[in-house]
């Protein structure tokens, strides 16, 4: 995690030993693909070449952070690999944890107004923004940093 008093903006990004170790997995199964000629030179040569470019995007990701929730003065912005998600600070009544399918999952929970210009049902929108921390933590912060000035609705 990383806080930028000045601006007050606050950057969560992935635990970078766990991320490493991801692009690590993917570079020795990459490998694999290189050694194994069981299925056919085409599906070993194929395998090492869709893990290489996985494992680039993986380090890629790690090195310039495009994974990552920021929080700052127009609210909250989570990127990940295959999902963008946008809430402005008047939007979101509160954060909350989950249980879902045997893990804790964070959700933000939406005012009315928020919901119908989305046109999402009144259940919480899941919010997977831990990256690896401990989600109480992540909570604590999501939470102490919703700024609740009034603002006019557009």
């Amino acid at each position: 995690m990383r806080d930028r008093k000045e601006r007050g903006v606050v950057i969560v990004k992935p635990v970078w030993w766990r991320q490493a170790c991801f692009t690590l997995f993917l570079v020795v199964v990459s490998g694999f693909f290189a050694v194994v000629n069981r299925f056919g030179p085409e599906v070993s040569w194929g395998g090492t070449i869709v893990m290489s470019i996985f494992s680039l995007l993986s380090m890629l990701d790690q090195v310039f952070e495009w994974s990552r929730l920021k929080i700052d003065h127009q609210g909250f912005s989570l990127r990940g690999w295959f999902r963008n998600q946008k809430f402005k600070h008047h939007e979101i009544e509160d954060f909350e944890i989950l249980e879902f399918a045997g893990k804790r999952l964070l959700v933000v929970k939406l005012n009315d107004h928020a919901r119908g210009i989305r046109n999402l049902p009144s259940q919480p929108v899941p919010f997977p923004c831990s990256f690896g921390q401990p989600i109480e933590e992540v909570l604590e912060i999501l939470r102490s940093k919703i700024d609740r000035t009034p603002r006019p609705r557009k």
